[in-house]
């Protein structure tokens, strides 16, 4: 039996956890909140909330009514932009935001072949 490997193995073993808790911020990793209410400009609404415990987008185009609710966003982002994102068939809904100005959010969607269809700040209050 090879007791050096043995020592060296448990030290390896002990060590990992705490190497694990000094490398990662886990505080960091738990900030990441939704940004919910409501932000509008003249044409847009988006409403950003929670639907039992999935994220949800509900938007609406104020000048013609027309309306979209999706739930089960996907996050992503650093702790300086965060990201959500919404998929409908292939068209594709992104929520960016500052945690900095949680005030304004990019309102982006993107047609079936990632080419930008819309892009506009939006408002809250």
């Amino acid at each position: 039996m090879n007791l050096k490997a043995i020592l060296l193995a448990t030290i390896i073993g002990l060590s990992v956890p705490a190497i694990a808790d000094i490398a990662l911020d886990t505080h960091a990793v738990a900030q990441i909140y939704a940004n919910e209410g409501t932000y509008t400009d003249s044409e847009w609404q988006v409403t950003i909330g929670y639907d039992g415990n999935a994220l949800s987008y509900y938007g609406e185009n104020l000048r013609t009514g027309d309306s979209i609710r999706l739930r089960g966003a996907k996050v992503s982002g650093n702790s300086q932009r965060r990201i959500y994102t919404w998929t409908n068939g292939n068209i594709r809904y992104q929520v960016a935001w500052k945690p900095s100005e949680p005030q304004i959010i990019r309102l982006e969607v993107f047609d079936g072949r990632g080419r930008k269809i819309l892009n506009r700040l939006l408002y809250n209050g």
